[in-house]
C-alpha cells in the first residue's frame, strides 16, 4: 500500500462491493460519446487476472484501475502486458477538468499514486499471478481521442501514443441470416486457433484470452475449407451523448421516430462486436455475409469492429457496405497509449511498427 497525506493507494486481486459500485457507475468519455458499459459482472468473470489498483480517501474508494495481465509472444521474445481494462475516478475527486492537460499543471493526487502502480509490473508489489516477473513488461490502454481527460491523464502517468485505432461499425436494418454460416464445433477449435495465430502473426500485442469464449465461433466454408471466421460477442451501453450533428440525431432524434425507434434506443443500446476476424486470400467478400449473419444470430442491427489503422483488415472494412445507420455514428479514431518504463528502445519499435491487435472485448 502506498500512501500521501490523506490518500492511500493499494492493489488487490479481488474488488469489493465498493469497488464494483464506482466501477457500475463508471461513465466513459468526456467529450464526443459518453456512455455506462452495462455488462461490467459478466467481463469481470470473462477478464482473466485481473489487478485491481484503487485509490481512497477517508475510508472512501475513490477511483480504481482495472488491469488484466496477459503474457505475450513478441519477435524479441516473451513480455507481460498489462491491459488497463477499466479506469474509474469519482467525480467529487476529480481535480482534472475536461480539457486538454498540460505537463505543468499535473494533478499531484492521481499522477504520484498510480504512476508508481504503471511504472512495473505489478507483481513487484508482492501480489501476482506467478507471471514471470524477469520479462519486459508494459501496460498499455485504448482511448477515444476526443476523451481528452484520459489521454491527459494517462501522458501525465507516464503512458505514451504508440498507434491508432478506427471503429468501424457495420450496421443492417434487417439483418438475413445465411445458411452457409457455420457455428464451429469444439472439435475445430484447435485448427481454428492455429488460423487465427497465423493471421495475426504480423500484429503486436496479439492474445487469445478471449477467443471462443461461450464456444461462440462462426465459420465459412468453401469446398470444405474454412475460408472466412468471426467471434461475435453481445454487448449493451447506455449511451448518453454523441458528437456531432449525426450523434444528435441517434441519441435525440431517431428514438422518438416511429418506424426507427426499435432499431435505436440509447438507453438499452444493443450491439455484437465482431472479434478474431479470419479471412483466406480472395475470400474478402465472404464477411459482409459472415456479419450480416451474426447480426440477425444476435437479433441485433449494429456491431463494432475495432482495428488498427495499420492493419490490413482496414483496406478491407473501409471497402465494405456498412449500411444505412453507420452514418448516424461518428466515431473518432482513438488512440493506443502505453507504458516505456520497461521496455528497450529497440523493443518499443519492434511492437510499434506493427498493426497492434485490438478485440472488442477489451473495450465493451
Amino acid at each position: 500500500m502506498f500512501q500521501r497525506g490523506s490518500i492511500e493507494a493499494g492493489v488487490v486481486l479481488e474488488p469489493c462491493e465498493e469497488i464494483m459500485t464506482l466501477l457500475h457507475n463508471m461513465t466513459v468519455g468526456s467529450r464526443g460519446v459518453r456512455y455506462l458499459h452495462k455488462n461490467i459482472d459478466e467481463r469481470m468473470t470473462q477478464l482473466p487476472n485481473k489487478y485491481f489498483m484503487y485509490l481512497r480517501k477517508n475510508q472512501t474508494i475513490k477511483g480504481v484501475f482495472v488491469s488484466a495481465q496477459r503474457t505475450i509472444t513478441e519477435d524479441f521474445g516473451l513480455a507481460n502486458a498489462y491491459y488497463i481494462r477499466y479506469l474509474a475516478i469519482d467525480e467529487m475527486f476529480q481535480t482534472v477538468k475536461e480539457k486538454r492537460i498540460k505537463p505543468g499543471n499535473p494533478n499531484g493526487i492521481i499522477k504520484g499514486l498510480t504512476k508508481k502502480f504503471l511504472s512495473d509490473a505489478p507483481i513487484k508489489l508482492g501480489i501476482g499471478y506467478d507471471e514471470d516477473d524477469s520479462l519486459p513488461s508494459f501496460h498499455y490502454a485504448f482511448f477515444d481521442s476526443e476523451n481528452f481527460r484520459s489521454t491527459g491523464i494517462s501522458q501525465l502517468l507516464g503512458m505514451n501514443p504508440i498507434g491508432d485505432f478506427s471503429t468501424f461499425r457495420f450496421t443492417r436494418m434487417n439483418p438475413k441470416s445465411n445458411g452457409r454460416i457455420e457455428k464451429l464445433s469444439v472439435l475445430g477449435f484447435d485448427d481454428m486457433r492455429t488460423k487465427l495465430k497465423s493471421q495475426y502473426e504480423s500484429f503486436s500485442i496479439y492474445t487469445d484470452q478471449y477467443l471462443f469464449l461461450d464456444s461462440d465461433y462462426f465459420v465459412w466454408r468453401e469446398n470444405g475449407e474454412i475460408v472466412a471466421g468471426v467471434q461475435p460477442n453481445k454487448c449493451e451501453w447506455e449511451v448518453k451523448q454523441m458528437s456531432g450533428f449525426s450523434g444528435l440525431m441517434m441519441v435525440k432524434v431517431l428514438p422518438n421516430i416511429p418506424l426507427l425507434k426499435k432499431y435505436v434506443n440509447p438507453k438499452k443500446f444493443e450491439f455484437v462486436t465482431l472479434d478474431y476476424v479470419f479471412f483466406a486470400e480472395g475470400y474478402e467478400d465472404k464477411l459482409e455475409l459472415l456479419f450480416e449473419g451474426m447480426l440477425h444470430e444476435y437479433d441485433v442491427f449494429f456491431s463494432l469492429i475495432f482495428q488498427d489503422l495499420k492493419s490490413p483488415f482496414t483496406r478491407v472494412l473501409k471497402n465494405m457496405d456498412m449500411g444505412l445507420m453507420s452514418h448516424f455514428s461518428n466515431v473518432p479514431n482513438g488512440k493506443v497509449m502505453m507504458t516505456l518504463n520497461n521496455v528497450s528502445d529497440a523493443q518499443k519499435e519492434n511492437i510499434t511498427n506493427k498493426p497492434i491487435f485490438t478485440c472488442g472485448v477489451d473495450m465493451s
